[in-house]
């Protein structure tokens, strides 16, 4: 754990990490420094064979054990890529929200902070940690940006805000008689917890009746999806979402639906020629 402090890891990674190494421990009932390779490869198939767990999942284990071999245990870095080889993995592609269920989504929240939690959220394309951090001194209404610190990465970066959300910032800033945090703990002192994002998200959503996959992610998903499909760069878009690799916000080209309108699929050119079917008709 120390390492990794040193390193700059954030909390989640941090907890993330030594629990995968604990896993690992407790699936040997034995220190991870007494494990040989065979060993450890055997408990990687054990979570992707046996316990079915996700590739991302994995890949945060192979993640926290090399950093910890190689840290703790000193063994060198190319030891390590064939002590912990990666598993192939495919493209997956997130499901978006279209306007109109975000439109029903913003007006099915059940109160008010719970509206322009999720209108800053979509409107910015925050992740959810990085929406519960905010403080009224990153809200720049003259340059209509949101200042975000230490995001993923520990990164620092801008990103857009609308004349709508500061009109709504401003009056929810007001109802509840903020100080310092936008969206404070219950007893004042922190920002609110991950959970009650997640809250305002799955209970508006119940309520708007979408049934799509996914919890409030999905509408960093939305936004990303959408700027695309208005015509942004998709340069800017990587930069709002502050994606390191443009690899990775170029998977929303395949969710965006721009270029596409007016296009026919091939059946419909030959449809008309081709008789409906008789199966279940009057007679």
């Amino acid at each position: 754990m120390r390492a990794l402090t040193l390193r700059n890891y954030s909390e989640r990674t941090i907890a993330s990490y030594v629990e995968r190494v604990h896993d690992l421990a407790r699936y040997y009932m034995r220190a991870p420094s007494e494990l040989n390779r065979d060993q450890v490869q055997t408990y990687l198939y054990h979570l992707s064979y046996e316990r079915n767990l996700s590739s991302s999942t994995c890949n945060v284990a192979i993640n926290a054990l090399r950093l910890y071999y190689q840290l703790v245990e000193g063994i060198p870095r190319d030891q390590l890529m064939l002590m912990l080889p990666r598993p192939r993995t495919g493209w997956r592609l997130p499901e978006v929200l279209s306007a109109e269920e975000v439109e029903r989504l913003i007006e099915a929240a059940p109160k008010p902070h719970h509206r322009t939690f999720l209108m800053l959220v979509y409107g910015t394309g925050m992740r959810l940690a990085e929406a519960i951090h905010l403080r009224a001194r990153h809200i720049d209404g003259d340059r209509m940006q949101i200042r975000i610190e230490a995001g993923k990465g520990d990164k620092d970066r801008y990103t857009v805000l609308s004349p709508v959300l500061l009109a709504e910032l401003r009056t929810h800033w007001k109802r509840h008689g903020c100080t310092d945090w936008l969206f404070p703990s219950k007893d004042g002192y922190g920002p609110a917890c991950v959970a009650t994002g997640q809250y305002a998200y799955k209970r508006a959503a119940k309520l708007a009746g979408i049934t799509k996959q996914g919890g409030i992610h999905i509408l960093r998903h939305s936004f990303a999806t959408h700027m695309v499909e208005g015509g942004v760069n998709l340069a800017v878009v990587q930069r709002l979402l502050g994606h390191a690799d443009l690899h990775t916000t170029a998977r929303y080209l395949h969710l965006s639906k721009r270029g596409l309108d007016g296009w026919k699929s091939p059946l419909d050119l030959i449809v008309p020629s081709i008789p409906p079917s008789m199966e279940g008709a009057p007679r």
